[in-house]
């Protein structure tokens, strides 16, 4: 059982979700699975050293810190134990103090650690109180173990199960909540916890958003937390880069054609606009549209409709725009090369992407170890020791003008020739 309901979870892990999204549902399985009224998982801060409810069935409270060795929690993060408790309140280990504060009433628990590679402590999963009464079977345990098990191994594969330094800003004082951060996206840095903030705003809402940054930045990851974490995620995410289509094709694919349109057209075919029915359509490289193909898209935008090459039917379009872009497209209106009324039709909400350069030696850093992490995992390569300092200093101090995308290449190159290990 537990397989079937560990695959659908996988599933998330190639997506830009939120931490609550993709730590959420594994909750919700445990707590099915088991029968369990509640569940908890805690990852592990060990710049504090306490764990931190990041997904749990706890209306009361917005998140619990527990310290290290308080509670059965701490106990479990401290000795690296399962513990399966029949009568919380009669057991020393319980720490009374979070009932009190929430006003239920624990009675049995299960907690035990989620453990990444090499015996490394990712946090901690909990249930408490078997539906109906009574304690947690050993047949409950050995379920609770091997679902832990495979969370753990889920995590491990997402951003989401190493805590990043905290940094405090301005506007945003003291210590970030670790499930401010999205699966797939790293870096916890003023500039893109700005971008996080944003992503939460915007994303639930139907609105037209326009990327702005470097190429390299994270253009596309950012359209995909944007899809993921919205009311939409079920739907199609579909990425078009409109560098990559040629100028006599991209109407065709982007709006598709009808049978006899054009020579070679034998029968009617969709475009991506019609294939992201239900979902978001990624526009990367906005700026590189022929004007004709603006014209279209702009129609899109303010009639929801569109037609297909050769057609005259209008085809209802019920979908979400994401573009983005690396170009100046004031300078591009200015010029006449880029419509100035799709410009503020694509601009109802614009996000800026920082350049790797202005986001600090700790996301490089996170990126550095995030990225030889996932090379040394696809290319089967064992770097026990991680990256070596002096190969560290030497990538902390390079300016990065190619960006994330620079970054992770250059990564990736170290790892397969072993150049940046100990």
């Amino acid at each position: 059982m537990e397989n079937a309901l560990l695959v659908a979870l996988g599933e998330l892990v190639r997506q830009e979700i939120s931490a609550e999204q993709m730590l959420g549902r594994i909750v919700d399985v445990v707590t099915d699975a088991l029968s369990a009224e509640r569940a908890t998982i805690y990852l592990l801060d060990p710049e504090r050293d306490e764990l931190v409810s990041v997904a749990a069935h706890l209306p009361e409270l917005a998140e619990l810190r527990v310290p290290l060795g308080q509670g059965v929690a701490g106990h479990v993060a401290r000795t690296g134990e399962r513990v399966n408790i029949p009568n919380s309140p009669g057991d020393d280990r319980f720490w009374g103090s979070v009932d009190a504060r929430t006003g239920y009433s624990t009675e049995a628990m299960l907690a035990g650690p989620l453990v990444g590679e090499g015996g490394r402590l990712i946090g901690v999963a909990q249930v408490l109180n078997k539906r109906g009464g009574g304690g947690f079977s050993q047949g409950d345990a050995d379920l609770f173990d091997a679902l832990s098990e495979q969370a753990a191994a889920l995590l491990e594969e997402t951003t989401l199960s190493r805590p990043e330094p905290s940094v405090a800003t301005e506007e945003d004082e003291g210590p970030p909540l670790l499930g401010e951060r999205f699966n797939g996206v790293v870096g916890q840095s003023a500039p893109m916890r700005a971008v996080y903030r944003s992503i939460r705003r915007v994303a639930p809402t139907e609105a037209t958003v326009l990327l702005r940054g470097e190429s390299g930045t994270g253009k596309g990851l950012v359209a995909r937390a944007l899809h993921f974490n919205s009311r939409r995620r079920e739907g199609p995410f579909v990425a078009v880069d409109a560098t990559t289509l040629p100028e006599t094709l991209i109407e065709s694919e982007l709006f598709g054609h009808e049978r006899g349109a054009y020579t070679g057209a034998h029968a009617r075919r969709i475009g991506r606009v019609e294939a992201a029915q239900g979902g978001t359509l990624f526009l990367d490289e906005i700026g590189d549209l022929p004007l004709k193909v603006q014209g279209k898209l702009l129609t899109l935008l303010q009639e929801r409709s569109f037609h297909r090459v050769g057609g005259a039917a209008r085809v209802d379009a019920d979908l979400r725009i994401v573009a983005a872009t690396n170009r100046d497209l004031e300078a591009m209106i200015a010029q006449g090369e880029f419509r100035e009324d799709l410009y503020y039709r694509l601009r109802v909400v614009e996000l800026a992407l920082p350049p790797l350069r202005e986001r600090g030696q700790e996301d490089v850093r996170a990126l550095v170890d995030h990225f030889t992490r996932e090379a040394a995992r696809r290319h089967g390569r064992d770097l026990p020791g991680g990256v070596r300092e002096d190969a560290m200093r030497e990538l902390l101090a390079y300016g990065w003008p190619g960006n994330v995308r620079e970054l992770e290449h250059c990564v990736e190159s170290a790892v397969i020739l072993s150049l940046i290990h100990i």
